[in-house]
């Protein structure tokens, strides 16, 4: 998964807002519409109440949609205009990644409320972030952090992979025996 950008770009006349798929977002917003395929279908049909709650949960900067949207100059039909630009970013909230071009098939389907726990369980407890973090993060963060934490951890202490490829060449065998040694009084090494 390529890491993608944190915010999605909407154009609503001469304004642009920035928009977050976090993960708080899209649990809340899956909830209220009971799914986000209706959450599309009511955006497809026209419904400017789902239009507002999805850039209200998401922008970024909350002032200034405020200001927009209380101003009334045509936001009914800059709305409109951008109702294709709503459903796509439906999409990215949803974690699909548009940049890879294919889906991925290598897991099992599950529903969004396990995928939602599940993302919720790697950034504290996997990655140990604070809850408030993980809720601010996207899906696409947090599995990259995750990618990345276990490459940390085989760059520390190896796979079982690295291992037997280390014992066949020897390359940290004896570091790997020696580390094992300490604390061990019953074992000694010639100096």
């Amino acid at each position: 998964m390529r890491l993608a950008a944190n915010t999605f770009a909407l154009q609503l006349g001469d304004k642009s807002f920035d928009l977050k798929p976090s993960l708080r977002a899209a649990f809340i917003l899956y909830e209220r519409y009971d799914g986000f395929h209706n959450l599309s279908r009511y955006l497809a049909e026209g419904s400017l109440t789902t239009a507002t709650d999805l850039i209200t949960a998401t922008v970024t900067d909350k002032s200034a949609w405020a200001a927009y949207a209380l101003a009334g100059n045509g936001i009914v039909r800059d709305l409109m205009a951008a109702t294709s630009d709503l459903i796509e970013f439906v999409l990215v909230l949803a974690g699909a990644d548009k940049s890879s071009g294919k889906a991925d098939t290598t897991g099992k389907p599950i529903p969004f409320d396990e995928y939602f726990t599940h993302l919720f369980q790697i950034g504290t407890g996997w990655l140990g972030w604070a809850p408030e973090d993980v809720w601010d993060a996207t899906p696409a963060e947090i599995m990259n952090a995750q990618k990345g934490r276990i490459e940390m951890l085989k760059a520390l202490f190896g796979s079982k992979d690295d291992q037997t490829a280390d014992v066949a060449d020897g390359s940290l065998a004896n570091l790997k025996a020696d580390l094992n040694h300490i604390g061990d009084l019953t074992k000694t090494r010639a100096a």
